[in-house]
């Protein structure tokens, strides 16, 4: 009786260093856990902070660069309506040279090409070249920071 008590004896001492090993091991788990919790809340954070600082002047960027093609539309279609109106100019030109004896009448030539010339100088002055000209720099301001930040992405 007294060897099975022994031997039971052992018994609970195997179990409980056993035991011990195992809470050890917790331990260090729980340890891990929580380093590894406190390293992604870390994360978290960080990638918040990133994405409230990008985005917003991003949304910004985007918005410039929509205003600024709008503005360079408006300057090209001011433009190519000043182009047809040289185009009409040139053509009554053309039909001109053809019949030189009426260049002096007074629908001749030099009267047309002056009522055209006048219409398109008066287009070319009302188009507004600094407007257009900013426009194309604040296109080329937006579009050098998106080409920027896409060229990271490469």
């Amino acid at each position: 009786m007294e060897q099975e008590n022994q031997e039971l004896l052992e018994l609970l001492q195997k179990m409980l260093k056993e035991n011990e090993d195992a809470n050890r091991q917790l331990k260090k788990q729980l340890f891990y856990s929580k380093i590894l919790a406190c390293a992604g809340c870390v994360l978290a954070v960080i990638m918040a902070v990133v994405f409230l600082r990008i985005v917003p002047p991003l949304l910004v960027t985007m918005d410039t660069a929509v205003e600024a093609m709008n503005q360079a539309s408006d300057a090209m279609g001011q433009a190519t309506q000043t182009l047809e109106l040289v185009d009409e100019t040139l053509a009554i030109l053309d039909d001109a040279l053809n019949d030189f004896s009426g260049l002096f009448d007074e629908q001749g030539l030099v009267v047309q090409s002056s009522e055209a010339l006048s219409e398109a100088m008066e287009k070319i002055e009302s188009m507004d070249i600094v407007s257009l000209n900013e426009a194309i720099r604040n296109l080329g301001e937006v579009v050098e920071p998106l080409a920027n930040f896409f060229g990271r992405f490469r």
